[in-house]
């Protein structure tokens, strides 16, 4: 798939006061400012940044996860557009924190401009033009347009070749991962002395009334922490959902369904507005992807189709920490769905509702249909409000290592 067209629109614009909080201590050491300041992961589970660059000394490597990795979302690739030399001074410092001497952007070379924009950066770097202290030996790294390539262990294994297991962190491998907000965020930090106050956000789907085209992503730099969705659409004069409409807080993949009244928060990736799901008669059988929508909000999707529910089956690669969680013993390369779709359609299901990675819905698109079951994803609502392709199949299924 090609880059999706993003609109950059700075917080400035719409919103009166942006809060600014300056850090204290402004001589205190890199992890120091990076927890005075209160960043958190801004891609992910929001856990503390200051921790994980603690935690990571010693790791060898530091890799910027720059995948953009949920279709419809844009401000970390809009970041890199515009502001490439923060990101990349936020990498180097983050380098010296943990003692890394190799530093990495994966990238999807769809992404042209951004593409561009860290080179540019680093050739300048390399002959001392640029204006932070850029390590300009830094790396690009190209991962393949699939889903899910932001995920860490997935990160780890298409950058530097090792597949950890599914209850391993990057550290294992010697790696740190931080997204490309959060490294421009650790720069905000130790550089411009500046605390977390606010936050990136892409706003899609349908946003009748801002002004632009519903195939165009709107990047809002800067939102502050807090602020009710109902205000960033007013701000954006965007119209005011209808009941049947929903919200999306995040992406169409591994976000949650949220209200008018959903606060922004450190990891809000984004505000996606869609219609509603599309009914169907069913029965109809889940399948169950980790990398993918949780039972819950599949068994909702289910209800609002108005389809009776048959069974919940797990993807064959899908296994449960000791914790609860679900996670993929090899994110993105899936051992095939042949199994799940058949025994669903033995039970009586006559469409089948997924969530599934890139490889996952090929392999369900290689039996479903011929079985004459019907094939919905989780993420059809948004995708279709985003003007996109739905997801269902892209390329040959690739076997799993």
């Amino acid at each position: 798939m090609s880059a999706r067209k993003h609109h950059i629109i700075e917080s400035s614009r719409l919103f009166a006061e942006i809060p600014v909080k300056n850090l204290t201590d402004t001589e205190a050491g890199i992890i120091d400012k990076v927890k005075e300041s209160g960043l958190v992961g801004m891609g992910g589970a929001g856990f503390p940044t200051f921790k994980k660059l603690a935690f990571g000394k010693g790791c060898e490597t530091v890799i910027a996860n720059a995948a953009e990795c949920e279709p419809l979302l844009e401000h970390n690739n809009a970041r890199l557009e515009t502001d490439a030399a923060k990101v990349l001074s936020g990498l180097t410092l983050s380098m010296r924190a943990v003692g890394a001497k190799r530093g990495i952007v994966a990238i999807k070379p769809k992404n042209i401009v951004a593409v561009r924009r860290l080179q540019a950066v680093l050739d300048d770097a390399a002959e001392g033009r640029v204006e932070y202290d850029i390590d300009p030996a830094i790396e690009i790294s190209f991962l393949k347009d699939r889903y899910p390539a932001g995920d860490e262990r997935a990160i780890v294994r298409d950058v530097l070749g090792t597949l950890l297991p599914p209850d391993a962190i990057p550290s294992a491998a010697s790696a740190v991962v931080m997204n490309v907000e959060s490294l421009m965020r650790v720069h905000n930090a130790v550089v411009e002395n500046l605390a977390v106050t606010t936050k990136d956000i892409t706003v899609a789907g349908r946003i009748e009334g801002s002004g632009f085209p519903d195939d165009v992503s709107l990047v809002i730099y800067d939102v502050p922490i807090g602020l009710k969705v109902r205000d960033v659409l007013s701000a954006l004069k965007i119209h005011t959902p209808t009941p049947d409409e929903q919200i999306m807080i995040g992406g169409p993949y591994m976000g949650s369904l949220g209200s008018l009244d959903s606060e922004i928060g450190e990891t809000c990736g984004g505000i996606i507005i869609a219609g509603p799901e599309i009914p169907d008669p069913g029965p109809m059988g889940i399948i169950v992807c980790a990398c993918g929508a949780s039972e819950e909000r599949l068994r909702a999707i289910v209800e609002a189709k108005g389809a009776p529910l048959v069974d919940v089956r797990l993807c064959k690669n899908a296994c449960r920490l000791p914790n609860g969680r679900l996670k993929c013993r090899n994110p993105g390369i899936c051992p095939g769905q042949a199994q799940n779709i058949i025994a669903l359609k033995k039970e009586g299901a006559t469409s089948v509702l997924i969530s599934h990675c890139t490889d996952c819905s090929n392999t369900v698109m290689q039996v479903a249909p011929k079985l004459g079951m019907r094939v919905h994803h989780a993420t059809d609502a948004f995708m279709r409000a985003g003007d996109e392709p739905i997801i269902r199949a892209f390329r040959k299924t690739v076997k799993a290592a």
